[in-house]
């Protein structure tokens, strides 16, 4: 009897320790999540500030064609609360049409370290909310599966358009060919 009461001690003991453990960690895992989510929202929207301060600096600039007006238009007008293809093609139109003007800013630098920062930023919440276990506990939490990469512009440069390019990555990864 003692040798049961005992066992029963012990595995009791143990899983009240299991399960102080899991809500350690539990904490642990969404604090980092809404850490992360909040960090790669700030610099998606730290982005989105330097994008604004760009399309006002081109619509003081001198502008010789009406169509880099019409993209900036847009990109005013255009929903920015988070990654969209749309939001891509239309930054990739305004730069192409801007290098094509030859119309050099300053900021082309600060949007690009400022794309670099948001990748950085997804990347570490992506790759936290896909590992397991904390995948189980932001599923059930409801945190977003993932952030978008913006990946295919780059401010300053001339860039593929980003239709084809994702096209060739789609079928990158579905086929396996070489990386494009």
């Amino acid at each position: 009897m003692k040798i049961v009461k005992g066992c029963l001690i012990i595995i009791t003991a143990f899983l009240v320790i299991l399960v102080v453990l899991f809500f350690v960690y539990r904490n642990s895992v969404i604090s980092s999540l809404e850490n992360l989510s909040a960090d790669a929202k700030s610099n998606w929207e730290a982005y989105i500030g330097t994008i604004d301060i760009r399309n006002q600096q081109l619509l003081r600039a001198n502008i010789k064609e009406d169509s880099l007006r019409q993209y900036l238009n847009k990109s005013i007008e255009i929903s920015k609360v988070e990654f969209s293809r749309d939001f891509e093609f239309l930054e990739y139109k305004i730069n192409r049409e801007a290098m094509n003007q030859n119309i050099k800013l300053e900021i082309e630098d600060k949007l690009n370290s400022s794309v670099d920062l948001y990748n950085q930023s997804v990347r570490s919440y992506n790759v936290h909310r896909s590992t397991f276990p904390n995948s189980l506990i932001a599923r059930k939490l409801n945190f977003p599966k993932n952030f978008k990469y913006f990946d295919i512009v780059r401010y300053g440069v001339e860039n593929e358009n980003p239709t084809i390019k994702r096209a060739k990555i789609d079928h990158w990864i579905k086929y396996g060919d070489p990386h494009p």
